[in-house]
This record gives structure tokens, sequence and C-alpha cells, in this order.
């Protein structure tokens, strides 16, 4: 999960990869992360154990904040800045869905690309507004799975 607020993507959740725990011990630099062979292996998932440790994080919203969910389909294939400079594009929810997904799946979309955007818009704003509160928009699938 990530959220765009006054131009500034913030990362909010950490992927439960063997590459990324070595990455927060500094064995590794985030840019060995995006190659290394080992980056798929899970450390914890949903459903493969009864007792699930799951990270619980609460975030204050604010209107104007954008919030993207996402597999690592898209943020192995896309940078920080390559997802900020898309998200802060002023383009509709859809359109930045779309540009997110076509954009990871042409630099090689080894798996597939999950993404679901989430506006925060003023109660006014959301009060007026004819269409729904929330667009969702987001799969695609890249190379070979």
């Amino acid at each position: 999960a990530y959220r765009l607020r006054d131009g500034r993507l913030d990362q909010l959740t950490q992927d439960h990869t063997w590459v990324h725990e070595q990455v927060m011990a500094g064995f590794l630099s985030k840019e060995q992360a995006r190659s290394h062979p080992l980056k798929n292996v899970v450390t914890r998932a949903l459903g493969g154990e009864s007792d699930v440790v799951v990270d619980v994080r609460e975030v204050e919203v604010q209107p104007g904040d954008l919030y993207l969910l996402c597999s690592d389909g898209l943020t192995t294939m896309l940078s920080d800045a390559d997802i900020r400079e898309r998200l802060a594009s002023g383009r509709g929810l859809n359109e930045i869905c779309r540009t997110l997904v076509n954009d990871s799946n042409a630099r090689g979309g080894v798996g597939k690309v999950t993404v679901i955007l989430l506006s925060i818009e003023a109660p006014e704003e959301t009060a007026a507004a004819d269409s729904p509160d929330i667009e969702v928009e987001g799969e695609g699938t890249g190379g070979a799975e």
C-alpha cells in the first residue's frame, strides 16, 4: 500500500519476502532486490497457517490523499519515482490504473499486476458528486506465471 499526499509518495506496508528482509537488514540494496532471483520467496502469507501474523497500522486520511494497493507485479517493474509520477498526473483513477498496468507490462511484466486506487475527497465534494466515491480498476497479466 502506498499513499500520495501533497506530491509525496509514502510506502505504507512492507513486503513479506526474503529479499525485502535482506534489504531491511542492510545486506541488499533496493536496486539489487529488484533483480534478485529470490525476490518472490514469500515469508508470510494468508492461508498457509492457522495462526497468521498480520500487520495492522492506522493512518489518518486527508482530503486529497490517493491510496494505491498493488501487487509486486507493479513494484518490480516500476520504480517508486515512476509510480509517483503516474499517480500525480491528475488523470482519472481508471486511466491511472490502466497506465500503471500497461507500463508494468511494457517493461516485461513478469507476473500478474493488480492495481487499486482510492481517492479521498472532502465531504462536500463527495456529496455533490454524481459518480461513485471510489473508482476501482485493475488487473493485467504480464509475462509467464
